[in-house]
C-alpha cells in the first residue's frame, strides 16, 4: 500500500511540474513574439521617418517631392495630399517585414522648410 501511495504521489507531482513547465515555456514564447513585433514596428517607424526626412530635404532643395524615396532599408511611397502656394501636406508610407507605417507631414516652404505637423496615421 505504501508503494502505491508513493507512486501515485510521484505521478501527481511530476504532472504538476510538467504542466507548470509547459505554461512557463508558452508564456516565454508569447512574450518573445510580442517583443519582436514591437521591435519590428519601431524599426518600420524609424525607416519611414528617414524617408520623411529625405522628402523634406527634397522639398527644401528642389521645391518638390518625388513619389518614391529610396533608402538603404527600402523604398517608401510619397503621396501629396495637398499643395497650395508654399504649404504642403504629404503622406509617406513604408513597409518592412509586413509592418506598414504612414506618416503625414504638413510643412511650409519659404526660404527654408518649416514643419507644422508630423503625425503617424492609419
Amino acid at each position: 500500500m505504501a508503494g502505491y501511495v508513493a507512486l501515485s504521489s510521484i505521478l501527481i507531482i511530476s504532472t504538476v511540474i510538467l504542466v507548470i513547465g509547459i505554461s512557463v515555456s508558452l508564456l516565454s514564447i508569447s512574450e518573445s513574439q510580442l517583443s519582436l513585433g514591437e521591435k519590428k514596428n519601431e524599426e518600420t517607424v524609424d525607416f519611414v521617418e528617414g524617408c520623411v526626412e529625405d522628402a523634406l530635404l527634397e522639398l527644401n532643395n528642389l521645391g518638390s517631392i518625388s513619389s518614391t524615396i529610396t533608402l538603404l532599408e527600402g523604398t517608401c511611397s510619397v503621396t501629396i495630399d495637398s499643395q497650395s502656394g508654399n504649404d504642403w501636406t504629404f503622406t509617406v508610407s513604408g513597409t518592412q517585414d509586413s509592418h506598414t507605417k504612414n506618416i503625414q507631414v504638413s510643412a511650409t516652404r519659404d526660404t527654408s522648410v518649416t514643419v507644422t505637423s508630423w503625425k503617424q496615421v492609419e
